[in-house]
């Protein structure tokens, strides 16, 4: 396929915006509450948990996408089975602004790098590709300014193609229910990232999945959002931005923490129509 080099901006940059991201409308999705917990317009929000899973996750993607760097931001440390203890603590005093993984985690990861590789289809698409790619825009209906870092994007002789790989120890799930992870709301979002960057539509977003259990790292699933589901993501997206744009004008004008409740309002408790044939 025919590419070309798209320019990057810098990294401070990106992360210096207070933005809506995808994880944040994904946040949204599930509630105001969740959305509040980690958004950057929250003063005391929660800082984010550094969790095994999240780690081995940045590791695949940097070893995928970013090779060159992981010598400068990785170092492996034998901490033992867990990031709960004083060896691992240790190793973060020992190495500052580095982040610690386990020989058994880059062995692992390793091999899932392998296996995705060795995918013909996945592989084909990511040839080419400028991996971690940041953009910033504004939301033409609301004005409200948001980010988004892309995996990787390549431009072909059909147009830009937008590519995210995810690992998953449940792939199926993400393809029978894709509203559990709402990846078709970040899709829809990352699309339009590149829309306000140039002007055009992607003619393609593509998922590559890989599952993270040891033992099946070559399963490697290569997915696109169906056409209908995408079209209902679109609408939930314009809907979560222009819902988050009240909300935020709310707490502006109020600091009324009533508005990220988990539930502001009287629920009702209700038997599922399979339990209620009992009473029946």
């Amino acid at each position: 396929m025919e590419t070309q080099q798209i320019q990057k901006i810098s990294d401070a940059e990106y992360f210096g915006v207070k933005a809506i991201s995808a994880s944040q409308i994904k946040q949204f999705d599930r509630g105001a509450y969740w959305f509040w917990k980690s958004s950057p317009y929250n003063p005391d929000k929660d800082p984010e948990k550094e969790t095994d899973a999240l780690v081995f996750g940045k590791l695949c993607h940097c070893l995928l996408l970013e090779p060159d760097k992981v010598k400068d931001e990785y170092v492996v440390v034998d901490f033992g089975a867990s990031r709960a203890n004083k060896k691992y603590e240790q190793a973060k005093q020992d190495y500052p602004g580095k982040i610690i993984v386990s020989p058994k985690e880059v062995d692992h990861a390793a091999k899932m790098i392998t296996n995705v590789k060795e995918h013909k289809l996945a592989s084909l698409i990511l040839d080419g590709a400028t991996a971690e790619m940041p953009f910033i825009w504004t939301d033409k209906e609301t004005g409200m300014p948001c980010k988004a870092k892309l995996d990787a994007i390549k431009r072909t002789k059909s147009g830009l193609v937008v590519i995210d790989y995810k690992t998953s120890s449940d792939i199926e799930s993400i393809l029978n229910w894709p509203q559990k992870l709402q990846y078709p709301l970040q899709s829809e979002f990352y699309c339009r990232a590149v829309e306000a960057k140039y002007g055009e539509k992607p003619v393609e977003f593509v998922f590559i999945i890989q599952s993270n259990r040891e033992g099946e790292e070559d399963i490697v699933c290569v997915a696109n959002v169906e056409y209908d589901t995408q079209l209902v993501a679109k609408g939930i997206v314009d809907n979560h931005i222009a819902s988050i744009q009240e909300k935020l004008r709310q707490w502006d004008e109020t600091h009324d923490k009533n508005i990220w409740a988990a539930y502001p309002n009287r629920m009702e408790m209700r038997y599922s129509n399979w339990f209620m044939e009992r009473g029946e």
